[in-house]
């Protein structure tokens, strides 16, 4: 349900209410103005709780399948409401009669509990609509997270059958069985893990950030065959490899440094950094670049970059942040992931 319908929807359920609930035993008699104040301020009241809930008490709690809190929250806030709901309306029918004496005159235990049903039933309600729209939030995500799977599988696919990269590659390896046997049996065997990371275990929802580590390690001794120097690419890991991850996640932006890459500016060219602290991921890329070559290039855009974006959004919500920041003569890039978050222990 988008939040258009979901407007309207409200505005049908309040306007249905508030005509279902109208006075009509007393309009042939005339109502007083006491009466339509006093009718507008239940029914807003009403409202205020229902809204009380759903916007705020049911998500504060519920969302964190805190139930006791829950519980012992409505209990206190449905106790409460009917005295202060009340008190305003003694306070309109004050105003009304130009006179404050006896003030709480007639209230009662029995008229506080006529005040808790309503009260009561508007929160109920509140939750429940809160609860449904959940339901209804986590099954879009979670079709739009099938979909967003399967496009990554299929960018992926189309990566690992890139012409480019595989051309490059076996090119470099069919010059090195003539002069190197032992390096080039070395490529074949790091281009053959890759293949097999991108066809079979990148199908999962998580992997172990062990074997994403491996693929970088194996794409970056691939690009260092074309380099005359291994120093212009550097790769450092610090921290525990024991933690899951979304597969492929460092693909797009370890790429993109590599097709921007100027090797003739500084070593490394190309240097990367990936830390696990307590379950915060970050990464960090820099790499130099040729201004003069940059044409109408106006951002470190390649493959798979927006597909990354969203993917973050969908698996990573609130729990990333991904910068790209051009300078004069290098690309920066920073991506922060909180692996330990909310969203992935639902997803393992």
């Amino acid at each position: 349900m988008s939040r258009k319908q979901l407007i309207y929807f409200h505005l049908f359920i309040w306007l249905f209410a508030a005509f279902a609930n109208l006075p009509f035993s007393n309009i042939r008699d005339g109502i007083e103005p006491q009466q339509i104040a006093t009718y507008i301020f239940a029914f807003l009241y009403l409202m205020v709780a229902f809204y009380l809930f759903y916007l705020l008490i049911a998500p504060l709690f519920l969302n964190k399948k805190n139930l006791a809190g829950f519980l012992v929250t409505s209990f206190f806030v449905v106790l409460i409401m009917p005295f202060i709901g009340y008190l305003v309306l003694y306070l309109i029918r004050a105003m009304f009669e130009g006179s404050f004496n006896n003030f709480l005159k007639g209230y009662s235990v029995k008229m506080h509990m006529s005040g808790f049903y309503p009260v009561l039933t508007a929160a109920v309600f509140g939750s429940f609509f809160r609860v449904i729209i959940n339901w209804f939030e986590t099954m879009n995500q979670k079709a739009e997270l099938d979909k967003q799977k399967l496009s990554v599988e299929l960018d992926l696919l189309k990566s690992k059958l890139n012409p480019h990269f595989l051309f490059n590659t076996l090119n470099n390896i069919d010059s090195l069985i003539q002069s190197d046997q032992e390096k080039a049996s070395f490529a074949l065997i790091k281009l053959s893990e890759m293949m097999r990371y991108l066809t079979y275990e990148t199908k999962s929802e998580v992997v172990a950030l062990d074997r994403e580590i491996a693929y970088i390690s194996n794409m970056i001794e691939l690009y260092r065959l074309r380099l005359k120097s291994p120093d212009a690419i550097s790769f450092v890991f610090n921290g525990d490899k024991e933690i899951m991850i979304a597969p492929a996640l460092f693909v797009p932006l370890i790429e993109n440094a590599f097709k921007f890459a100027s090797f003739t500016q500084g070593n490394p060219a190309v240097k990367i950094c990936l830390t696990n602290e307590n379950g915060i991921l970050t990464l960090w890329i820099t790499n130099y670049y040729d201004q003069a070559n940059e044409g109408n290039r106006t951002e470190h855009s390649g493959y798979g970059i927006s597909n990354l974006k969203r993917r973050l959004e969908l698996i990573y919500p609130d729990n990333h942040e991904l910068t790209i920041e051009k300078g004069d003569h290098q690309f920066v890039v920073k991506l922060i992931i909180n692996a330990d978050g909310d969203q992935m222990r639902r997803n393992r």
